[in-house]
């Protein structure tokens, strides 16, 4: 299958309509895919606002360059960004990886509200290095699920569409 905005129609019309898709949008190209084809399909769901969250860890020298990057990018397509600036202490045993996602997600559930969709634009590349990963850790059944597609979070739902999706799919459509 190859990537188009209107093969995420069915995958986002399974759900009711929300009051609004917000955008975990890290610069990168997978997430830069997703908000093209949301803008895309605007027509589609007049009645819900597009809203691009990017969380900036500062743990990069970029980092700030990255979210002028992304408000750059996400306001010529008409879509509002919110940076968010965060600090990602690990805990013991954690890894500097674990806490940025730990900080990622509390910095988008404190802007979730209810009848609000997260989107993030994990693809199947991202689910199959998951899964691997969980198989050398020696995960259980629970680990081995990897990441759902739909997911309760904060105060709505988080939506990963783009699973069906491998990242040369989504590199061929960026071109």
């Amino acid at each position: 299958m190859s990537f188009d905005p209107q093969s995420l129609w069915p995958i986002l019309a399974r759900e009711p309509a929300p009051r609004r898709y917000l955008l975990a949008f890290s610069g990168g190209l997978d997430s830069h895919v997703l908000l093209h084809a949301l803008c895309a399909l605007r027509d589609r769901f007049p009645e819900t606002a597009i809203h691009a969250l990017h969380v900036h860890h500062g743990l990069s020298p970029r980092a700030d360059a990255w979210a002028a990057h992304c408000k750059t990018i996400a306001e010529a397509l008409g879509v509002p960004c919110e940076v968010f600036k965060v600090h990602a202490h690990p805990l013991t045993g954690q890894s500097p990886e674990a806490a940025a996602r730990a900080a990622r997600y509390q910095a988008f559930a404190r802007v979730m509200r209810p009848g609000d969709y997260l989107l993030t634009a994990h693809h199947q590349d991202d689910q199959a290095e998951t899964l691997l990963l969980q198989l050398l850790r020696g995960s259980g059944p629970h680990g081995l699920a990897a990441m759902p597609a739909r997911a309760s979070f904060a105060a709505g739902l988080l939506l990963r569409p783009l699973l069906g999706f491998s990242r040369a799919e989504l590199h061929d459509y960026a071109l």
